[in-house]
């Protein structure tokens, strides 16, 4: 059956051609897979469709499961305001598929509902570097993604499940979140107070093994600044950490003297409360620890242990604070000044070492870090210290998965996880967890990935815990994305990102508001990614973050290259590159090296893109992330094409294939090899050859809309442009599915149309490429990178 071009079911108004659907004039917001099903059922003919078709239509000859189609079902129905119970539009036929049985009436002439101003911002989306986890180019889709991911796991700790060891859940037990200490004296040399004796509260707690102690992360992420306690405080800590006992604190003067208000207060409201006196602030949070401890009935700890520690002593214990502080705050290499002042005091010192191992290993100092998580882990063995040595073997792990050594990160993280201590800390198992599952993830083991994260997503919704479901999510996401389903990966961000609004954690919520923008840009809506990467990049600046604010600066080059604003996003990119190179950050340099080689391809100065693509290869590779290594090298094969050096082409296509076909090479890689071919094939002269291998790879892809994809039709394009087939590349029924809105495909689309003799319609997709690329003053100029 040929649908009309617009038609009304209903009171709902579907446009055929836009892709839009309507009710009482306003436009829905539909995700693009559930108009797929939509127009899949309604141009059946009323015939029943069993779910292996609708499967086949959908997702190709990838398998799909029940639920996936129930979800899809759900949305269709939602959107054409039907149910489940009624079936008025979709019938479910029992044990066979689903059947269009709602009205198809054609609409009149009368123009169609638009916005209200030709060139406003479109409407808002349906609203979301790789410490242990991150194209067809015009615009990297691969890189973008890439960037997306680094994006989240910079900003968040991810939350899943270590399958292959089955654990039976521990009895219920303390759970304590440390707020900020409010700081009442007004001394402003006390600035550190709020957040570093927090941290030093909280670590402290967490050295013992019989209590669970939320990061000071989470909680600094949902409290902000804000450290007064109130019943709404209580709620949104709770529903962000699953926490049953909540610490406050507040510091102020007494004469000479400091006073230390600690309070202890559990979930039913009960209330346990005293006061310490001394000359030095950090000194009392040992002694504020063994307050609490006692009030639990849990053990203390004793003036001698914390002595022993030397936690006690001030000029330490401040310095450590003063360390977490700035350890929170993002300032790194502030954190490590603090951390080597306790070490360079007393180098017996375990914690503060460890807290060093990890910030250098964060600024990507990973010989000096792993240094010196060896030797914390030397010295726990000898005193049988396991939760010391469960996290320095963590750190361990992160130092070999950043050197791209997966099999040495997983025998650290088997070592840790066999210790007897880790069996009574479920939280740190979980974060064990996490790193198994990126490393399944990098192997290209996306499916045992994925099993970890759905069981993950199932423990946290039976704790109706909403941070770590917004986490799971993140993290499914991450897998759609190694799987090139941005679509998928979109939903699920949304998901989580509704998931991040309930449990009030606002950090969360702007992480994944800049990987939703990623992915939004990775499916051609530049023009919608970019409110999403101003809001990002304006809480980053808010909260003084400078990893998170540097990595989204490289994703508002990436946008805003793709909006026609090469000025602004090679700033944007320039600035990162100097940053990391001023302060020896390598990933920076590598992600903006590579922004910089996709803008300088763009204006056709092939020569400058090659040398950024090959700077970014060296630094990718000397980090030991291969993957985007072999990223900018596949961008680097087609511009050695382009450029007609098939020689060239030819060595980087065998450093391409080398990774790619390795035996820890990610399958994304290995799906993109067809279009390498391809490439040589034409730069060594076979142009027809290039052209029919590409076309059948194509044909092979069926739906599929990964980056592989999108990319054999980018170059396939061009080709039959350069061959007088614009005619071929006009009726490639893509246009009408999915790359009607894709800013770069419309260039082709109009050259295609000029070739053709079609000037009107040219004209006219040209008038709509530039409303789709306008952007209001305030969301284009992305600012400057904050000085350190």
């Amino acid at each position: 059956m040929s649908l009309p071009a617009r038609f009304h079911t209903g009171d709902r108004l579907i446009d055929v051609d836009t892709r839009e659907l309507w009710h009482d004039g306003a436009r829905l917001d539909v995700e693009s897979k559930v108009f797929d099903l939509i127009l899949l059922l309604a141009t059946a003919n009323g015939r029943a469709l069993s779910k292996r078709e609708i499967g086949e239509a959908l997702w190709g000859h990838r398998p799909v499961t029940d639920a996936a189609l129930s979800q899809l079902l759900r949305k269709a129905r939602r959107a054409l305001g039907d149910d489940g119970n009624t079936q008025r539009v979709i019938r479910t036929v029992h044990a066979h598929g689903l059947q269009w049985v709602g009205a198809i009436d054609a609409d009149d002439p009368q123009p169609a509902p638009r916005h209200a101003e030709p060139d406003a911002e479109p409407p808002p989306p349906h609203v979301a570097p790789r410490p242990l986890s991150a194209s067809p180019r015009r615009y990297s889709a691969w890189r973008v993604a890439g960037a997306a991911l680094v994006l989240v796991a910079a900003a968040v700790t991810a939350f899943a499940w270590h399958t292959r060891t089955r654990i039976a859940e521990a009895t219920p037990r303390p759970v304590l979140a440390v707020a900020p200490v409010a700081e009442r004296s007004g001394d402003a040399s006390l600035a550190w107070v709020s957040h570093g004796m927090m941290g030093l509260l909280a670590a402290m707690l967490a050295e013992q093994t019989d209590l669970d102690v939320v990061p000071s992360a989470t909680v600094r992420e949902v409290l902000a600044d804000v450290a007064d306690d109130d019943a709404a405080q209580r709620r949104a800590l709770v529903a962000a950490s699953g926490a049953n006992h909540m610490v406050f604190a507040e510091l102020d003067r007494v004469g000479p003297l400091h006073r230390l208000v600690v309070r202890l207060v559990g979930r039913d409201g009960i209330e346990r409360r005293d006061e310490l006196h001394g000359e030095a602030p950090a000194a009392l949070a040992a002694d504020a620890v063994a307050r609490v401890r006692g009030w639990l009935a849990r053990g203390s700890v004793t003036p001698a242990a914390a002595a022993e520690s030397g936690i006690r002593d001030p000029f330490v214990a401040e310095a450590y604070a003063r360390g977490l502080d700035a350890q929170l705050r993002g300032d790194l290499l502030g954190a490590r000044r603090y951390f080597e002042l306790c070490i360079d005091h007393d180098a017996d010192l375990l914690w503060p070492r460890l807290r060093l191992a990890t910030a250098l290993v964060m600024t990507d100092d990973l010989e000096a870090g792993a240094a010196q998580a060896t030797r914390v882990a030397d010295a726990a063995r000898e005193r049988g210290d396991d939760v010391l040595l469960g996290e320095a073997l963590r750190q361990l792990a992160s130092v070999a998965y950043r050197r791209g050594d997966l099999d040495a990160a997983t025998r650290r993280l088997d070592e840790a996880l066999a210790l007897p201590g880790t069996l009574a800390r479920p939280l740190f198992r979980a974060e064990l967890a996490v790193a198994y599952g990126s490393i399944e993830d990098d192997r290209g083991r996306t499916t045992t990935a994925r099993g970890h994260f759905e069981e993950a997503l199932a423990i946290a919704r039976r704790a109706a815990d909403r941070r770590r479901e917004a986490l799971v999510l993140a993290n499914l996401a991450g897998v759609d994305n190694s799987e090139g389903d941005a679509e998928t990966a979109a939903a699920r961000l949304r998901e989580a990102l509704d998931a991040a609004r309930g449990s009030g954690d606002a950090h969360l919520e702007t992480g994944l508001l800049a990987n939703l923008g990623a992915t939004e840009l990775n499916t051609g809506h530049p023009a919608r990614a970019m409110p999403l990467v101003a809001q990002a990049l304006r809480i980053a600046r808010h909260r003084g973050d400078r990893q998170f604010e540097a990595l989204t600066m490289v994703l508002a080059a990436w946008t805003l290259a793709a909006l026609d604003q090469p000025d602004l996003a090679t700033r944007a990119a320039t600035d990162v590159l100097a940053a990391g190179e001023r302060e020896g950050n390598v990933y920076w340099q590598a992600e903006a090296h590579a922004a910089l080689g996709d803008l300088a391809q763009r204006a056709g100065r092939w020569t400058l893109s090659l040398d950024h693509l090959d700077r970014a290869y060296a630094l990718y590779a000397s980090g030991g992330m291969q993957r985007n290594a072999a990223q900018v090298t596949a961008e680097a094969v087609r511009i050695a094409t382009v450029q007609g050096d098939a020689a060239l082409a030819a060595r980087l296509a065998d450093r391409y294939r080398e990774a790619a076909e390795a035996e820890a090479g990610h399958p994304l890689l290995r799906t993109y090899l067809p279009v390498i071919d391809a490439q040589l094939r034409h730069a060594s002269g076979d142009a027809d050859g290039a052209m029919t291998a590409l076309a059948a790879f194509m044909d092979g892809r069926g739906n599929d809309r990964g980056p592989a994809t999108l990319a054999a039709w980018f170059q396939l394009a061009r080709w039959r442009l350069e061959r007088g087939q614009a005619a071929d590349v006009l009726a490639d029924p893509a246009w009408n599915v999915w790359l009607r809105d894709h800013p770069d495909a419309l260039l082709l689309r109009i050259a295609a149309l000029e070739a053709e003799g079609h000037r009107t319609d040219a004209a006219a997709e040209r008038i709509r490429r530039t409303a789709l690329v306008a952007l209001p003053d305030e969301q284009r100029d992305p600012g400057r990178l904050t000085a350190r």
